[in-house]
């Protein structure tokens, strides 16, 4: 049996027959790439993704860890400091598997994420995943998988090769910055409207990644027949500071009074 973590909604002492499947899924970032971002204002939204089942963030929150196959990871760069505002809420996505396979997910997500500095191995480097020697043996015995919502982790690939130079396996490593969820129990957002909304001050420049995946943990149940449902969820980031209004009028004015200048000129 499962406990769930102190701080999120409280789950009854018993949970009959809560399972997770195998980790297998290696973490990518295709087509969830928000890109890079300085200290300007910009705006990205990301769709057309799903994540499987409905408690893959919320598994990530008790001693033994989440499967990583049950989140969908996306990433951005920093060139610089800036404030990140990352917003995910439920959707109904036309979604794409490794195979070409098109399918069209359903609403119903409770989403929650979780903010950490650092990138999983990206190509040519082999793909990270929960099931890999190095992954196992890096974590505490019969954990089910390698994600933690709330703390730093890590997760590591097979040895592979490179142009016939041998790459030891190795491991790709996580630092925890933040998380947000949604819904009523300690600690959410406190609106149960399948959207989950947080802004991070001042992030320095480098690398990040974010998990997302659903909090309803009770969808863990072996008889909850859409325990293997696709669930859609759309992404938007927003990044640097917005200009305040005064900021806009000044520009405006100033604008102005160049352009008053140069029709002067062109009396003269």
């Amino acid at each position: 049996m499962k406990k769930a973590f102190r701080y999120l909604p409280v789950v009854a002492a018993t949970v009959t027959a809560i399972i997770s499947l195998p980790a297998m899924a290696h973490v990518g970032y295709t087509e969830r790439n928000f890109g890079t971002f300085d200290n300007t204002y910009s705006r990205t939204t990301l769709s057309n993704q799903a994540v499987t089942g409905n408690y893959g963030w919320i598994d990530g929150t008790d001693s033994d860890n989440g499967d990583s196959h049950k989140l969908r990871p996306y990433r951005f760069t920093l060139a610089e400091e800036t404030n990140v505002t990352l917003t995910f809420e439920q959707a109904t996505s036309q979604v794409t598997d490794h195979l070409g396979n098109v399918s069209t997910s359903r609403l119903g997500l409770k989403p929650g994420f979780s903010l950490y500095e650092g990138l999983a191995h990206l190509a040519p480097v082999k793909a990270d995943y929960d099931s890999a020697e190095i992954s196992i043996a890096n974590r505490d015995p019969g954990t089910e998988g390698s994600f933690k919502a709330l703390a730093d982790w890590s997760i590591g690939n097979d040895p592979g090769d490179l142009n016939g130079t041998p790459i030891p396996a190795s491991l790709s490593f996580f630092k925890y910055i933040g998380h947000a969820y949604d819904g009523t129990g300690f600690g959410s957002d406190g609106t149960p409207d399948g959207k989950v909304s947080h802004t991070f001050m001042n992030l320095k420049a480098g690398d990040y990644s974010v998990f997302v995946g659903g909090t309803d943990y009770f969808a863990q149940e072996a008889n909850n027949p859409d325990l293997s449902t696709k669930y859609g969820v759309t992404a938007t980031l927003v990044a640097g500071v917005v200009p305040e209004p005064e900021v806009y009028a000044m520009l405006l004015a100033g604008l102005g009074l160049m352009g008053a200048m140069m029709r002067r000129r062109g009396m003269h």
